[in-house]
């Protein structure tokens, strides 16, 4: 989609909390991780069995969310969500230029 956002001011989250986006109004994902400038989030993935994840991260700099660039990541424990934010901030990688979506948070729960 390859969408262009401008920068958001971060909404405050807890690991946890759980957020629908406008595009997926109807699959809530869950808070994982959250650093400075990113927010990891993850939902079941449709029809799989427990334990697979489809995971976003909301990039609060650039007003955007996707997956990230060059590989699949492994987002199935809360540290390995962390460690790929990390990875983020240290500029090691950065979201899909090709996946991206304008960030398009709806409604946020706790």
């Amino acid at each position: 989609m390859n969408a262009k956002g401008s920068p958001t001011t971060p909404i405050p989250l807890d690991p946890g909390a759980r957020i629908l986006f406008g595009i997926e109004p109807r699959r809530p994902y869950t808070v994982r991780a959250i650093s400075e400038h990113f927010v990891l989030c993850t939902r079941q993935r449709d029809f799989a069995t427990t334990g697979d994840f489809v995971y976003t991260v909301i990039d609060w700099r650039n007003g955007i969310r996707g997956s990230i660039n060059g590989q699949s990541a492994d987002v199935s424990t809360d540290e390995r969500c962390r460690d790929l934010l990390d990875d983020l901030e240290a500029g090691r990688w950065e979201v899909s230029h090709r996946n991206r979506v304008q960030l398009d948070i709806v409604d946020r729960g706790e």
